[in-house]
């Protein structure tokens, strides 16, 4: 018998510079859209797209997103990225790219910017939001509430970014959906918490994940770093870590991280990639028409393997949520 799981497809929509940037912007990627948004009709994918500033501030870009969105079969959300959304007091430099590395109270002024923006772009307030980088913290959290948001999606369970400009450390956080109060370390549940956390899809081609997640741990700590012991164990099939993105894994390897995740009793999985991975040439993923052809096909390969498995239903990050957290 088949089971029932809740299928998230979102997509980082935002500008063509891969490297942060705040002048020569440009969001040409954002004309692949139309083209993605009738696939996922096919599909019967129902999209988020967390969509950042300079994106929204383009009138011609807000306007493919505003008439997507108007169909009612997707969603728009807010991407935050920090290095070019203003208020811009901080120097650009790779530290303050990321965004729990800000002070709070600049946080909450750059979600209100991003927020407005959206708003008057796009014609409805964002639900959701995703920080660009990962970037989030504690003081991420506790500005999302200060600026009445409700649902967060930018936590990537088993992933350290700390060695990315400071980034968090996600090692650690559920695999399920899960609350927080924006007062304690986000990765650790607060029944009855104010803020949703809708993490993404990441884990290991074994199971019990948590065991694996700690191993690679302690495979990848410095003293034992230069020995390259968790490229081996990959390379020999012994275990590999697996996000559920076209732009890093096969078909193969996301169909396997599904059923590990569907056999540990995870509801929902949460597929997602980048805007710029549309067009060749802008994202590290993506160089010629060939590999976005072949992203393409990735994506429906998987989700033809997964109605195997389980009987799925697509829904926007908001819709999940109300399906599956009680009283959300």
């Amino acid at each position: 018998m088949k089971l029932p799981i809740t299928l998230i497809v979102s997509i980082d929509t935002e500008e063509d510079n891969w490297a942060p940037a705040r002048t020569g912007i440009t969001v040409e990627n954002i004309r692949e859209l139309p083209r993605l948004d009738r696939w996922f009709e096919r599909l019967g994918v129902r999209a988020t797209y967390f969509t950042s500033f300079q994106v929204a501030i383009q009138p011609w870009a807000a306007s493919i997103l505003r008439h997507i969105a108007s169909r009612d079969r997707a969603e728009v959300g807010a991407h935050l990225h920090p290095w070019n959304t203003p208020p811009l007091e901080e120097p650009l430099v790779a530290r303050n790219t990321v965004m729990r590395n800000l002070p709070q109270r600049l946080q909450e002024a750059k979600i209100r910017t991003l927020t407005d923006m959206l708003v008057a772009g796009v014609g409805r307030r964002p639900a959701v939001f995703r920080a660009g980088r990962w970037g989030f913290g504690t003081s991420t959290a506790a500005a999302l509430l200060a600026c009445g948001y409700r649902i967060d999606s930018s936590v990537t369970p088993f992933v350290s970014w700390r060695a990315y400009d400071d980034g968090p450390s996600h090692i650690g956080a559920p695999l399920e959906m899960y609350r927080l109060d924006g007062c304690g370390d986000p990765r650790v549940p607060v029944p009855g918490g104010p803020l949703v956390e809708v993490p993404t899809s990441c884990g290991y081609s074994r199971n019990p994940p948590w065991f694996w997640g700690r191993l690679h741990g302690v495979l990848e700590h410095s003293a034992l770093r230069r020995l390259r012991l968790v490229g081996i164990a990959s390379r020999l099939g012994l275990v590999r870590r697996i996000a559920l993105s076209p732009e890093t894994d096969s078909v193969a390897d996301m169909f396997t991280l599904s059923r590990r995740l569907i056999e540990h009793g995870v509801r929902h999985l949460h597929l997602t990639w980048h805007s710029p991975s549309l067009r060749p040439g802008l994202s590290p993923f993506v160089a010629t028409r060939a590999h976005v052809a072949r992203l393409y096909a990735t994506v429906e390969s998987y989700l033809e393997r997964l109605a195997v498995l389980a009987t799925v239903t697509f829904a926007t990050l908001s819709e999940a949520v109300r399906m599956l957290v009680p009283d959300a």
